[in-house]
């Protein structure tokens, strides 16, 4: 966590040490699009390896990012309208939603 900046969006840190092939840390990021998150979260795990010698010998292998499905779950159901999709477009409090 200490190595995401402000306006990374980063949000939470995971780390699965037992994982096939080894560790993988997972990210959570907030951000408008899934090309910004992954340039964020590699960014940060970058850092990290270069930032805390503790880390030494490791490296980044692949980075990628998946989509949470109940956000999108979530989108497909009606409003109090029977509306599936919202008729505006998102306000500065709502950067992040697709539409």
């Amino acid at each position: 966590m200490c190595c995401g900046r402000e306006g990374e969006g980063l949000e939470h840190v995971s780390v699965h040490s037992d994982a096939a092939g080894g560790p993988v840390v997972g990210l959570y990021l907030t951000a408008p699009s899934l090309a910004v998150a992954e340039r964020g979260a590699l960014a940060v795990c970058r850092r990290a390896l270069s930032t805390h010698s503790e880390l030494e010998g490791f490296a980044v292998v692949s980075c990628g990012a998946v989509l949470v499905p109940q956000y999108w779950d979530r989108l497909t159901l009606p409003d109090e309208s029977g509306r599936t999709a919202p008729l505006r477009g998102p306000s500065p409090q709502e950067s992040t939603h697709p539409f």
